[in-house]
């Protein structure tokens, strides 16, 4: 009776984290099995009234244990008069608080995050300013089989005359379709994005996202608007559309 009830339980965390996938545009302290590979991209499209941006990472990611992570992105990056390899980033990730119960689960995560200055600049901190960045966070992520909420703050060095910024994410995630498994479920995003600066000023953005799971395949697709920025004259962002596949082995 033991082992069933463990059985159990087993395969509904293995659904919540399945199902409901990673956040499209924030992060997860929720974390696959140990050993798990993952190759995904997540392709963006930016529009300002200065000129378009195109950002287009390969990232690959590794479970060593059930509760660390390890990746390396590598992006190519383009606007409107330069192309070529963008920053490249490495990222680690550590829970450090997990606590399961029926049919939900809540984690606590410590994340870093690496930008090595390997493109050109592009004036965004996100695509690159030929400077090392660093970023050091905690994400905090309770899920459920109805919805699923995820927050992370962090503070950002960036490099040069740049300056510093805290930032805060939240995010909320409703699937739509009964919990099944194998996976075949079709989950919505509300993700909010925000930027303190040390200099002053802040930055919001809200995207709006669907994603698709079946078994061990997402689909996202997404649309992000600014609500706040700090300083339009420099960039004056219309919309950021982001296109992104994940496949887990």
């Amino acid at each position: 009776m033991k082992h069933f009830v463990l059985l159990i339980l087993f395969k509904t965390c293995a659904i919540i984290s399945f199902a409901q996938g990673p956040p499209i545009t924030t992060d997860k302290a929720i974390m696959l099995g140990e050993q798990t590979i993952i190759v995904k991209t997540l392709t963006e499209f930016l529009s300002t009234e200065q000129g378009n941006y195109s950002y287009a990472p390969l990232m690959v990611h590794y479970l060593p244990t059930s509760n660390s992570l390890v990746a390396i992105h590598i992006p190519y990056t383009s606007s409107d008069t330069e192309s070529g390899l963008g920053d490249i980033v490495v990222r680690a990730k550590y829970q450090i608080y997990r606590k399961d119960m029926k049919a939900k689960t809540h984690r606590v995560a410590l994340k870093s995050v690496h930008w090595l200055p390997t493109g050109f600049d592009t004036g965004l901190e996100d695509y690159g300013v030929g400077e090392y960045q660093t970023l050091f966070s905690i994400i905090s992520g309770y899920e459920t089989l109805k919805h699923g909420i995820g927050a992370e703050f962090g503070y950002r060095y960036v490099g040069g005359d740049n300056p510093d910024f805290f930032k805060f994410d939240v995010g909320f995630g409703l699937p739509l379709l009964k919990p099944t498994y194998p996976v075949d479920q079709v989950n919505l995003y509300f993700e909010y994005h925000s930027e303190l600066y040390s200099s002053g000023g802040s930055n919001v953005f809200f995207s709006q996202g669907i994603q698709y799971a079946k078994n061990r395949l997402t689909l996202d697709l997404a649309l992000q608007l600014p609500l706040k920025e700090r300083n339009t004259e420099i960039i004056d962002r219309k919309f950021k559309l982001l296109i992104g596949t994940r496949y887990v082995w």
